[in-house]
């Protein structure tokens, strides 16, 4: 989670510069956007009703790719375990600018789709075997978005965008996806394991940063 927040106030730092550049005060009714945060890459359809309120509808995916290390967290497991991940999903989110700087925005929305993780334990049970793994899935739907955002003004021309904020979900399903003879021999470190896992990897609240471009018209 501490890398994380540095991550943040990295990108915060690199864009800054970005939003110092205002496109004009033209008022843009559309806008059409790419964005990538830990969910992978999406596509953002944008609607601004007025100067102060739009709406989005966003289509995103990842296909599977590695967790980088400094990233996860402090496991209890010895060895620890690394992780890979795919996701794809859609949603609609409501964007409000309640101050008169219209870079600063909050985040209303709702998504469906599904996060699929697999852990590759660090250490396996037996010396010259090959790890054992498990399946970290978030498929309950719908879920929840909240976020704060700095940037996408709703005008015409190139605007580039910072959203900060986080998903709330019914929780994911840990679920032990090594060889079947392991189970009953190493039942009580696989249920420390998979006690581990859902203490430190499958929150229900998954933090989220996503930076974007947009052209509006």
């Amino acid at each position: 989670m501490k890398q994380f927040f540095v991550l943040i106030a990295a990108c915060m730092l690199a864009i800054t510069t970005s939003f110092a550049q205002d496109a004009g005060d033209d008022f843009a009714e559309y806008g059409v956007g790419l964005a990538i945060s830990p969910f992978g890459p999406s596509l953002n359809l944008t609607y601004n009703v007025d100067a102060k309120n739009s709406i989005s509808a966003g289509f995103g995916f990842s296909p599977e790719v590695s967790a980088p290390d400094a990233l996860l967290p402090d496991w209890d497991t010895p060895g620890g375990f690394s992780a890979t991940g795919t996701s794809s999903w859609m949603g609609v989110f409501w964007r409000h600018r309640p101050l008169e700087n219209d870079n600063f925005g909050v985040n209303l929305g709702m998504a469906a789709g599904q996060i699929e993780n697999t852990l590759t334990a660090g250490i396996p049970f037996h010396a010259g075997e090959d790890p054992h793994t498990y399946q970290v899935s978030y498929t309950e739907n719908p879920v929840m978005y909240f976020g704060l955002s700095y940037g996408l003004k709703p005008v015409k021309g190139l605007q580039v965008g910072v959203d900060v904020g986080v998903l709330s979900t019914g929780g994911a399903s840990v679920e032990y996806t090594g060889h079947a003879e392991e189970m009953e021999e190493h039942e009580e470190e696989i249920e420390l394991e998979i006690e581990d896992i859902r203490d430190n990897f499958a929150w229900t609240m998954l933090p989220n940063i996503q930076i974007g471009v947009s052209y509006g018209f």
